[in-house]
């Protein structure tokens, strides 16, 4: 019984560690709720923290499933990353209007309506973000490799609601820092903009360098 307990607590630590790590490296979701803790509130950023799990959570258990039944990973992630692309993309041309100068004397046209909703825009995010798929895949086989993954409905529940609290606790790192630690935000509001719009321009840049990799991936095959 004891043996069991130490195996099923080892494998919902696996999966904690494994995602809080995985949460900590500089990136659109991390930054961006450190944006909206910083900006907005403590709420909003901790429920787009929420969105951002709940979608994981789902690629999680869809790669266990495709480990077993379905060849996923390579080709939906081929078909996430236009879209990524253009999330990405909208993202950055909105945080650069609105680091822009013209919008404090009040001519501003607002081209591109703002996503209020933090929950919405962390769900987009993490849904749109191409690299969950290969992430967790490559990690489900290395565990399982290892002898510390079975196949049960326990072991992947208990797999899941790890990954569930290590992403939630490597999301609040960058909450806290936005919200307790950065809090002369409005002083910075311009350059904080700026760089949030070079952060999604960046990885859009990089998305599609990975979709121009696939293509030709997929045309030699």
């Amino acid at each position: 019984m004891t043996l069991k307990m130490n195996k099923y607590a080892k494998i919902g630590f696996s999966g904690l560690l494994v995602s809080f790590l995985g949460a900590l490296p500089l990136g659109t979701l991390n930054i961006t709720a450190f944006d909206i803790a910083a900006s907005q509130s403590l709420v909003s950023a901790i429920w787009f923290a929420i969105a951002v799990v709940l979608v994981e959570l789902i690629v999680v258990r869809l790669t266990l499933f495709g480990n077993e039944k379905l060849e996923l990973g390579e080709k939906l992630s081929y078909y996430l990353i236009p879209f990524g692309i253009l999330l990405l993309l909208y993202l950055a041309v909105g945080s650069f209007m609105a680091s822009s100068q013209i919008s404090e004397v009040g001519s501003r046209i607002n081209l591109l309506p703002k996503i209020s909703s933090a929950f919405l825009l962390g769900f987009l995010l993490s849904a749109l973000n191409p690299l969950h798929i290969p992430f967790w895949m490559t990690w489900n086989k290395v565990l399982a490799s290892k002898g510390i993954l079975e196949t049960s409905k326990k072991s992947y529940s208990l797999y899941i609601l790890g990954i569930g609290i290590g992403s939630l606790m490597g999301l609040g790192v960058f909450i806290f820092a936005g919200k307790y630690i950065f809090s002369n935000y409005k002083s910075y509001s311009m350059l904080t903009n700026l760089l949030m719009g070079l952060l999604y321009l960046g990885f859009s840049i990089y998305l599609m360098f990975l979709l121009v990799k696939k293509r030709l991936k997929f045309k030699t095959q």
